[in-house]
């Protein structure tokens, strides 16, 4: 399978299913994570007691790369959340990691499409859609 570019929502550590499956086909993808990603992960790790250990041998584990935001991404965001019927006061924490996604030119991967309709069918998938294509693809070879 041709290297697949995807990003995480936080979401989707909720199913540690699918983060064990991302992290044995881990060399399939070249996986990122929005800094709110990663800091809404970690604090959803927390208030259940999993320990930061744990958190970091997860994103290890999946060979993530860790966004930040720089000044011409905080503009784009701005652009894209003008654009959208999405309330920024609620979602500011989408827009962020949605449109860093979209800059990165990866995939969103979301259990929470809804929040993410601004960006376009073609930009995000369900972890079930993702393991469906990943599965389908090896299946042509």
């Amino acid at each position: 399978m041709k290297l697949l570019r995807i990003s995480l929502d936080s979401n989707v550590f909720a199913d540690q299913d699918f983060i064990d499956w991302l992290q044995d086909c881990n060399k399939d993808f070249e996986i990122s994570l929005s800094v709110i990603s990663a800091l809404e992960t970690y604090h959803w790790y927390n208030l259940r007691g999993i320990s930061k250990e744990l958190f970091n041998k997860d994103i290890q584990g999946l060979n993530a790369i860790l966004l930040d935001l720089t000044s011409e991404e905080i503009y784009k965001i701005s652009a894209l959340a003008k654009k959208s019927n999405l309330r920024f006061k609620h979602h500011a924490r989408d827009f962020i990691i949605g449109t860093q996604a979209l800059i990165d030119k990866a995939i969103l991967i979301t259990s929470n499409h809804r929040h993410f309709d601004w960006m376009g069918k073609e930009n995000v998938l369900s972890p079930d859609a993702l393991v469906t294509k990943v599965e389908k693809s090896s299946t042509k070879k």
